[in-house]
């Protein structure tokens, strides 16, 4: 299926986004800017909720079964000198290059150039907001809650970065706030209280030795995953001279598909044994499901006559995958960036890896209907 993308249009593609600064809640002027864009194009019907479209055919087909491709608009903040969008030597640099624009960029030149009559599935488009924000904001929930029918599909595809490898599920994260109490007293005097600060030592000499637990298990479809506990910030203390009576620490707890809230607390029970402190589960996402037995993941993995099989991998991070999962939807990650540069100060992706990651969901929407 011969669609009129190359690799200089799909650069020119991620230039386009990337020259419109996105930041966690400052959606508006991209979404604005890309509303506009497709609803040029015939043939597709675009809504919008808050900063979030969903774009569909305006004469979809009911026999196809439905997939979603779904890519966030947001990014994280530039770093305090800036990072100018630019094209060298085969790489594009830019706030959201890996995370995650370049998905967005194929997907865009998907909608704008496959020749979608030609396939036998129905796309379902959707470009969301604050997926880099607190987990109830995220603009997911509003297209959910407002657009319902996004979730009547047999597979939601996110262009997360995962440098062109299948990678399946995710890990759940859950903030957990610990706190050691203790009492005050002049810090010339401080056999007088108990130093909650000092109390902490044990357990963050612990986190910090800790090492990492390799889990599989028929959840995780015999992939290995790792779950890590990280103290990620601490505050305590009211004064450079007296002992402090409370110190809070936030441990951020990742864990493997399958397990949940429960697990959490269990970890947490078992860590604090022989401490004096309490703790607080603060926020929790959802793990995924690696969704390996979705009759279109599997042919997402599929070797054609032009390409090899998808390495498939663990997603050693968060995706809204889960979101997806904890609905009913089988979902899995694929997408040009590069999971290493996410967040970088130089961030970066490779065209290489967005014409790559192009023609292979040119051949997957294609092959179903020309029996490749």
């Amino acid at each position: 299926m011969e669609t009129g993308a190359t690799q200089q249009t799909l650069r020119d593609d991620l230039l386009w986004l990337l020259r419109r600064p996105s930041v966690t809640g400052e959606e508006a002027a991209l979404c604005d800017d890309l509303r506009s864009r497709i609803g040029e194009l015939p043939g597709w019907d675009v809504e919008r909720a808050a900063n979030n479209l969903v774009v569909t055919r305006s004469e979809p087909d009911p026999s196809r079964e439905r997939i979603v491709l779904a890519g966030h608009l947001d990014t994280v903040p530039e770093p305090a000198n800036g990072l100018p969008v630019r094209v060298e030597s085969g790489r594009v640099y830019g706030r959201g290059a890996t995370d995650m624009k370049a998905g967005d960029a194929v997907m865009l030149s998907l909608l704008e150039r496959f020749p979608w009559a030609e396939s036998d599935l129905e796309p379902v488009f959707v470009f969301y907001e604050r997926e880099e924000g607190p987990f109830p904001e995220n603009g997911l929930e509003t297209v959910f809650s407002r657009m319902p029918r996004v979730l009547e599909a047999g597979l939601a595809l996110l262009l997360e970065p995962t440098e062109g490898a299948l990678e399946v599920g995710c890990i759940g994260t859950a903030q957990v706030g610990v706190t050691f109490r203790g009492s005050p007293a002049h810090s010339a005097r401080p056999w007088l209280g108990r130093n909650a600060l000092t109390m902490a030592g044990g357990l963050l000499a612990e986190l910090h030795a800790r090492r990492t637990e390799e889990v599989e298990t028929p959840e995780t479809g015999g992939l290995t995953f790792y779950e890590v506990l990280t103290a990620t910030l601490a505050r305590g203390g009211t004064a450079t001279n007296v002992v402090p009576d409370e110190f809070w620490v936030n441990v951020n707890h990742r864990f493997a598909p399958g397990r949940g809230e429960d697990h959490v607390r269990e970890t947490f029970e078992t860590l604090l044994e022989g401490h004096d402190a309490g703790y607080e589960i603060l926020d929790l996402a959802p793990s995924s499901p690696v969704a390996l037995d979705a009759p279109l993941v599997q042919r997402l993995i599929q070797p054609t006559k032009d390409a090899p099989a998808l390495e498939v991998r663990p997603k050693q991070a968060w995706t809204d995958v889960a979101r997806f999962a904890e609905r009913g939807v089988p979902a899995t990650n694929f997408g040009p960036g590069i999971p290493a540069q996410a967040h970088q100060e130089a961030e970066y992706t490779e065209l290489r890896l967005l014409s790559r990651c192009h023609e292979h969901l040119e051949r997957f929407l294609g092959s179903g209907a020309t029996g490749v």
